[in-house]
């Protein structure tokens, strides 16, 4: 690549952090004026290096970035679905003790991205133009291995002159920006005179490490191998045809000849694997897809004529997204004539059974609803999205101390995750429960990495809690999470002093 095409490449990139950082590199005479340090990474073995809480406060500060500047799908069954796949891709990792979190953005372009501290986001066009969950699996896998093998961490090791907070900065909107070439061409005109060779050679090597660990990562989880080449190459020809413009990906993760034909080398030296079920990865795509339509009624039409002309392999999945196209256009009996055949199918599909189940709810037969989810949650008594539904549906009946118990049953599960306490907030503020209420809503912003927010919550809880002359319990938690909340801040603060 010539040295034009590379700065090309670097103006539409958006995603990838070895190449976000690649670019943060080159950011020169602007970060160097603030006289701000990251710690030294080099290779010496007396040299310092970045601490697992540093780690976790640049993470957390990309994260908090990020979401001012894009769009994170909140939608339960979606988080669910690719929290668990990448979980399960983590697990059979070569660190698989490692802290992650995955997450969807909403965004209609073909891109993913590994941030600090594991931090994976996927682009919804991606999830929309991969045809198997194999495919997505892939692409996780190989932002996985550029985590484990710290990619992020190599890239920061000639760069000492940053906090943090700018770091994470730049990151996340270097990431928002990928609409936007021009973003990244004022970016690229600040930038000092390092060697672009350098570190377009750098960028290929941890490609190639992240599809070669990738591969390994997902032949363990029991998908094929194949899927990452295939993907790859499938957008590769793509871009070819039609004048098609190139996909995200393919900019952030820079792609050769050579490198399929490595990827397609190594798929002999793995046992074969059985076809993994793709029905959940087509509903969550169709998930993703409906909102994408103008209005509600254009996506019925579109379902309706696609059933015309399926196939009887495409029927169900057509089916499906009619029956969602009609709950959307507020037809919850028409919805539920597409969505209750499809049981027969797949009596335990969690996704499809929420579905099936918020339209009985809209169609006034919430008893039956909530039924429907009682049994379903007796199999999958962990699952975010149907706790998450089954707490909503309480609600919606004033039944608020069941569904405040419900989601204290699934936070005990999932301890980590913000949209729990949020919910569990609104919950507490409608059954008249202000300090709770409070409580929770500071856990949702310790959790999202905002703790001065979340010191705040907690002297209003206290605050509550003396006007209601609440219990012992409740005082002893709120003393308990500030001293957390305050240690935490001690290290933000001392991270900022060393900057």
């Amino acid at each position: 690549m010539n040295m034009g095409g590379y700065l090309y490449y670097i103006a539409r990139q958006s995603a990838s952090f070895t190449v976000s950082f690649s670019l943060l590199l080159l950011l020169g005479s602007p970060l160097q004026a603030a006289e701000i340090r990251l710690p030294s990474l080099g290779g010496d073995s007396s040299a310092s290096v970045m601490t697992p809480q540093q780690e976790l406060l640049l993470g957390e500060a990309f994260m908090r970035s990020l979401r001012q500047q894009i769009e994170i799908i909140e939608q339960p069954e979606i988080q669910h679905y690719i929290e668990t796949l990448g979980q399960q891709l983590v697990s059979q990792s070569d660190d698989p003790t490692a802290p992650f979190e995955f997450f969807v953005v909403r965004d209609d372009s073909i891109n993913a991205f590994a941030g600090p501290a594991g931090k994976i986001g996927i682009h919804s066009g991606l999830i929309e133009k991969a045809e198997s969950e194999g495919e997505l699996a892939a692409v996780l896998a190989h932002e996985i291995a550029h985590v484990t093998q710290r990619h992020l961490m190599r890239a920061l090791e000639s760069r000492q002159n940053q906090s943090l907070q700018t770091a994470a900065t730049v990151l996340a909107t270097i990431i928002a920006a990928s609409a936007s070439p021009q973003a990244g061409e004022a970016m690229i005109a600040t930038s000092a005179g390092l060697s672009l060779q350098q570190q377009i050679n750098f960028t290929r090597s941890n490609e190639q490490e992240a599809d070669r660990v990738g591969m390994q990562t997902l032949h363990n989880a029991e998908y094929a191998p194949k899927n990452m080449s295939a993907f790859f190459k499938r957008l590769q020809q793509a871009s070819r045809h039609d004048g098609e413009t190139v996909p995200e990906y393919l900019r952030t993760h820079p792609l050769s000849l050579s490198r399929i034909a490595d990827a397609e080398s190594r798929i002999g030296q793995y046992a074969p694997v059985s076809r993994r079920s793709d029905e959940e990865f087509q509903r969550i795509r169709t998930l993703l897809k409906i909102p994408q339509f103008t209005n509600p009624q254009s996506a019925v039409r579109h379902y309706q004529k696609a059933l015309q002309q399926s196939s009887l392999e495409q029927q169900q999945i057509l089916q499906f997204g009619l029956g969602i196209a009609l709950q959307q256009a507020e037809a919850p009996k028409q919805a539920l004539q597409q969505l209750l055949p499809l049981l027969e199918q797949q009596p335990e599909a969690p996704t499809l059974l929420i579905q099936i189940a918020r339209s009985e709810a809209e169609s006034g037969a919430t008893q039956q609803a909530l039924q429907r989810i009682r049994e379903i949650s007796r199999i999958y008594p962990t699952h975010r999205a149907l706790a998450q539904f089954h707490a909503e549906l309480l609600q919606q009946q004033r039944q608020f101390d069941p569904a405040i118990q419900r989601l204290q049953q699934t936070i005990a599960d999932h301890p980590t995750h913000p949209a729990l306490y949020q919910q569990l907030a609104t919950l507490h503020t409608l059954a008249n429960h202000p300090p709770e209420s409070h409580l929770a809503l500071a856990h949702y912003h310790f959790l999202r990495g905002e703790t001065k927010v979340a010191l705040q919550q907690l002297d209003y809880a206290e605050r509550a809690s003396k006007k209601t002359g609440t219990n012992f319990i409740l005082f002893s938690s709120i003393d308990e999470r500030r001293r957390e909340y305050e240690s935490k801040q001690a290290l933000e603060k001392a991270e900022e002093k060393h900057g």
